[in-house]
């Protein structure tokens, strides 16, 4: 069964299903078409210039075929959350011995920041095995094996083993962060710069709190989604405005904000 029918084949088993409404029907439907869209695309992108990050901090990578989380497109032009390239360059002048990836999917952070930071360990953590397996079949494919290290839940107590101002947290645990980023329970964040993907907006009361936790150890910076830019991409210039869209679709469900908190005193 190629690509076309088990799109085919999902779509019937949406249209069919007795439980949903027919509003979210269509709008699984729309998604699932979106998906398929963006699958095709990505084909098209391989087969002209294969597996090569075009742009951005991390171009000249190679990257998988199949990711742990969301998109490909996006990773594979370079665009990939584009909000955060500031903070990648932030890293980079600033040369943190120990860079903390917590939730490393298939490691495009991960191997991403060990090329960029020849001097710095990467430790790249992920609850999930099979996103364990493809950081490290990606760091290998990247060279770069030796340089990070590969593990699976991270707690509270593993932040107190890394030295205070020269550490960077990169975390992105889908909504876990409010528990696992407790200053009371991890003393050590005190003295860490971190970056935070949230899962809900900023306004929400649980983001407060967790907020309110670095206020006065912190320098606190809000990063919202913005727009791409077209032509800022060769490779998708000639293409239908709708694929040029989905090239920039990260399959989120909705604005996911960032922060990234520098720590005050280190």
């Amino acid at each position: 069964m190629d690509i076309h029918e088990r799109t085919l084949a999902s779509l019937r088993g949406l249209i069919d299903d007795p439980n949903a409404s027919n509003f979210d029907k269509i709008q699984s439907a729309l998604r699932l078409c979106a998906r398929h869209r963006a699958h095709l695309l990505a084909n098209t992108l391989v087969h002209s210039g294969g597996l090569t990050v075009r742009s951005g901090p991390f171009a000249g990578m190679v990257i998988p075929r199949r990711v742990a989380e969301g998109c490909f497109v996006p990773k594979l032009l370079g665009c990939y959350e584009a909000e955060l390239h500031p903070v990648i360059d932030y890293i980079r002048e600033r040369q943190h011995q120990n860079i903390l990836n917590i939730g490393c999917a298939e490691g495009y952070y991960a191997i991403g920041l060990a090329r960029l930071l020849p001097n710095s360990q990467i430790w790249a953590y992920d609850t999930d095995e099979q996103a364990q397996t493809a950081c490290a079949d990606l760091a290998v494919e990247n060279g770069m094996r030796d340089r990070i290290s590969i593990s699976g839940t991270f707690t509270h107590e593993d932040f107190a083993t890394f030295p205070a101002g020269d550490t960077m947290v990169i975390c992105d645990i889908e909504g876990a962060e409010h528990d696992l980023l407790d200053p009371e329970k991890a003393p050590a964040l005190a003295g860490f710069d971190i970056q935070l993907e949230l899962h809900r907006r900023f306004e929400a009361p649980q983001i407060q709190e967790l907020l309110s936790r670095f206020s006065e150890t912190h320098e606190i910076r809000k990063i919202l989604p913005s727009v791409r830019d077209i032509e800022a991409y060769p490779e998708i210039r000639n293409l239908a405005h709708l694929d040029q869209l989905l090239a920039f679709w990260e399959f989120r469900r909705g604005p996911n904000p960032w922060v990234f908190m520098t720590a005050l005193h280190t």
